[in-house]
């Protein structure tokens, strides 16, 4: 059983993002909670991060809390791994974009 409070949308196509410390990321999910992405840089639970997406013209930049950091392999002779992000501390127009990008990745 699912015990997210947000239905999570795949993201369909590449999706990238930007973290201080982290070149780049591809974001697998997400939702008005939070997002799951892949990123080489391996990152501490519970710790505070910003999130940069950007989609075409949209750019949203999000706070949130590291609640899952898993280890999926090896790729191109680096580390991969998967984290789960959960948004903090976000504006109502902050969570309006968000919900906006998700309608256009659905």
């Amino acid at each position: 059983m699912d015990k997210r409070s947000a239905v999570r949308v795949g993201v369909r196509g590449k999706v990238g993002g930007r973290m201080i410390l982290v070149e780049s990321l591809e974001i697998e999910d997400i939702s008005t909670t939070g997002v799951r992405f892949n990123t080489m840089k391996r990152l501490d639970m519970n710790s505070r991060h910003r999130l940069k997406i950007v989609h075409g013209d949209m750019t949203l930049v999000l706070r949130g809390t590291i609640v899952r950091a898993t280890f999926k392999g090896i790729k191109e002779n680096m580390p991969l791994y998967e984290i789960g992000m959960q948004f903090s501390d976000m504006s109502e127009t902050e969570q309006a974009n968000i919900k906006k990008l998700i309608s256009i990745l659905s």
